[in-house]
């Protein structure tokens, strides 16, 4: 029998160190020991190293974790020997905190002494927006282990109030990697995962009803755009994930004309006069010079989170969408914006952010064009051409396209379903308040493993992996994937009720008071969704022998997994008007969780695809070049998209800019079949030694002829240099395809 110690290495089973530590035990409490006790505790080693004591709950295993071991030594010196079971009970605690202290030390120094990057050298939830190392990010990592311990056991004690059929059961769903509970280890205490939030309040008090410092809200467009900065900094440290500012161009319009009056837009030329000032500049210099400063300030580090920057998110709207989001809006004086004014700030915010770009490729932020079609064309045409132009450029961008207002993408793919019983109509700023409280992941690809192990195949403890993979049992899975459906729903029947649990903690800090984003009414607890995040669905269907392509069994199998966890999310949905719990679901970005469970479900003997470095995040192989760009727009599209109510996002990957009128048939065909929402990934290059920045992916500079190159692309949503990126990620980006013109399916 093999001993498995807390660090993966195994050794041989040795009753000696049993016998010394139980010694160890008598001798503390100064317990004497008989010849009678001696004979019990040898015959006691004896049957623990042969197998003696195994259960029907605990089998017979070849390979067993040292701390099964402990646990049992523990169980018998208690029932012989209370107070020398006692006495060992206190001598694991002692080692184990010895253990700790000494891990985390270790750590800090390998943290430090390391010359990989912060991503790479980060123990878990690794996070590419931080840009270099230092010892803010080092404190964020030194606590994780700490914070995982403090949230599952919050989470166990809740559970148990509420739940006490799953309270154990939630962390064995853990350990098992079936599910992940996302930002688990980020912080010790209680938070909500990401939001879009309304800048309304902002107008009318300013961020003193959050930070209670600022005594008066914005009065021109610098105090609005250094108070917007505040305040995403400041919502930040108390989530999470993103912030979006879906209202953020309806807001600095109310500043804009505060400052300049009525229909500015027309007098853009005109120079300010100012007494104060040697220099006078246009209207339109002190616009984008507000602008810059928003842009500029959501890029720097917050210490507060480890040393990235606040994930923020901004929304930008075609005329229809902005007149049936903000049609019926009215600002604190009771004017209200005029579409003319929105369409020129957002295009000025559009070319700023191009040739910002081109100066320095900086990340945030993220940005999301939203149209609204009937199914044959684009309501607004000059969006279309003007989407289509920003991307031929070399604007970097997402698109939301619908055929109704009802819902609105605010960050990198998560929806806000705006027809739900809690939320406001679509009509006023109040229709951009939603978001997630939670995300728990299901893997897909160990689910569908477990199910055919167990509930497909005859004498289940006996199937190894081997013959479930082999060519006689396929058939048969293929033929029976409807009855897993059943599996799938008893696993999700345990995740409503862990996020049941979780949200119902958050609601209570929010009665305490302890958000302010609630007390400062940007954001209420209610409006969130918890959701449910899928990945390892690509790689369950290549285990079934699936093409991933477009193709209709593959699709048939997508819409039975997303079709069943939106069925569940209707029924498991609780509709209170004080206290809602309403469950979505979205195609997690899963970058970094990708490769963890590949690693985890490959170390554990099941199925991963040959070759694969991370579980995709889309529903095509992105590292295979088989599948057409088009061909990547209809998979996320159809019934496959309107079964994710959080979100889906499909990242296409091209090796150069294509022109307008390519980008606007690519366009047509996504609204055609029903793609919502996709961004177009054309690598950026930065010279290292001359800092010349090219909007395509290149060898060597075209200015100052190096090879020193540094490329950015999108990772999660944001764009990022490739070497933040984990060690990992690094070598899977040099897997990924991108396509040329002649795998687009355009020529």
């Amino acid at each position: 029998m093999l001993i498995v110690k807390r660090n993966g290495t195994k050794e041989e089973f040795n009753p000696e160190k049993i016998e010394g530590a139980i010694l160890k035990a008598f001798k503390a409490c100064n317990y004497s020991i008989s010849e009678v006790d001696r004979r019990n505790i040898t015959e006691f080693i004896d049957n623990l190293g042969n197998g003696a004591l195994a259960t029907m709950d605990d089998p017979i295993k070849e390979e067993i974790p040292v701390e099964c071991i402990q646990d049992k030594v523990e169980k018998f010196l208690c029932k012989r020997w209370f107070p020398v079971g006692k006495a060992y009970m206190l001598y694991r605690e002692q080692h184990k905190m010895g253990r700790f202290i000494r891990e985390r030390i270790d750590y800090m120094n390998e943290y430090s002494n390391s010359n990989l990057n912060a991503s790479s050298s980060s123990e878990t939830d690794c996070n590419a927006n931080v840009a270099m190392k230092n010892v803010a990010n080092l404190e964020g990592e030194v606590y994780k282990t700490t914070n995982r311990i403090i949230q599952r056991q919050r989470m166990k004690s809740k559970l148990k109030e509420l739940f006490p059929e799953v309270a154990d059961q939630y962390e064995k769903d853990l350990n098992n990697h079936i599910i992940y509970t996302h930002d688990e280890a980020s912080t010790p205490v209680l938070k909500y995962y990401c939001c879009a939030v309304t800048l309304y309040p902002l107008m009318v008090e300013g961020v003193g009803n959050v930070d209670g410092i600022t005594p008066t809200p914005p009065n021109d467009i610098q105090s609005f755009s250094g108070q917007i900065t505040n305040l995403a900094f400041l919502l930040s440290s108390q989530c999470k994930g993103a912030v979006a500012f879906g209202d953020y161009f309806v807001a600095l319009n109310y500043y804009v004309v505060k400052e300049f009056g009525e229909q500015w837009y027309n007098k853009l030329d005109v120079i300010v006069t100012n007494s104060h000032i040697t220099k006078q500049h246009t209207i339109e210099y002190y616009i984008l010079k507000g602008m810059k400063q928003f842009i500029y300030g959501v890029c720097q580090p917050a210490g507060n989170r480890s040393y990235n920057s606040p994930f923020t998110n901004v929304s930008w709207y075609d005329k229809y969408y902005f007149e049936a989001m903000f049609g019926e809006f009215y600002y604190p004086d009771g004017t209200k914006p005029e579409w003319n004014a929105i369409d020129k700030l957002q295009r000025m915010f559009m070319k700023l952010m191009r040739e910002i770009r081109l100066l320095t490729p900086i990340t945030f932020p993220v940005t999301t064009m939203s149209l609204l079609h009937n199914g044959k064309e684009f309501l607004d045409k000059d969006y279309e051409d003007l989407c289509a132009e920003e991307w031929s450029k070399g604007g970097s961008f997402f698109c939301y396209m619908n055929d109704n207002p009802a819902s609105l993408a605010s960050c990198c793919r998560v929806l806000n379903e705006m027809t739900e019983n809690t939320f406001s109509s679509t009509t006023g700023m109040n229709g951009v308040m939603t978001g997630s409280c939670n995300v728990i992941t299901l893997n897909i690809n160990r689910i569908v493993q477990d199910w055919a192990r167990w509930y497909c195949c005859e004498n289940p403890s006996r199937i190894s992996n081997e013959e479930l993979m082999s060519d006689n049992w396929r058939p048969y899975l293929n033929e029976t994937i409807v009855n897993f459906k059943k599996y799938l729903i008893n696993i999700l029947e345990r995740v409503y009720k862990y996020h049941i649990a979780y949200k119902t903690m958050l609601y209570d800090l929010e009665d305490k008071g302890m958000f302010a984003a609630s007390n400062g009414n940007y954001i209420y607890m209610k409006k969130l969704y918890s959701t449910i995040g899928l990945i390892g669905y690509m790689e369950a269907a290549q285990f079934l022998g699936l093409d991933i392509s477009n193709n209709g069994e593959y699709k048939d199998f997508l819409k039975l997994i997303f079709n069943t966890v939106s069925e569940q999310n209707k029924l498991h949905s609780i509709h209170d008007k004080k206290r809602p719990f309403l469950m979505n679901s979205e195609a997690i970005p899963g970058e970094n969780l990708g490769v963890k469970l590949l690693e985890w479900d490959k170390k554990d003997g099941y199925y991963t695809p040959k070759g694969a470095k991370r579980y995709s995040c889309y529903f095509f192989n992105p590292w295979n070049d088989k599948v057409s760009i088009i061909d990547k727009l209809k998979l996320h599209g159809g019934d496959i998209a309107k079964a994710l109510s959080g979100g889906q996002a499909a990242h296409l990957n091209l090796d150069a800019h294509l022109s307008k009128e390519q980008y606007k048939e690519l366009m047509h065909i996504a609204m055609e079949n029903g793609t919502n929402y996709f961004t177009f990934n054309i690598p950026m290059s930065k010279c290292k030694d001359c800092g010349h920045v090219v909007n395509a992916p290149i060898k060597e500079c075209t200015k100052c002829h190096s090879k020193n190159i540094r490329y950015y692309t999108r990772i999660i949503g944001y764009l990022v240099a490739v070497d933040n990126w984990s060690e990992a990620m690094q070598k899977e980006f040099g897997d990924r395809y991108f396509s040329d013109l002649k795998h687009t399916g355009l020529e």
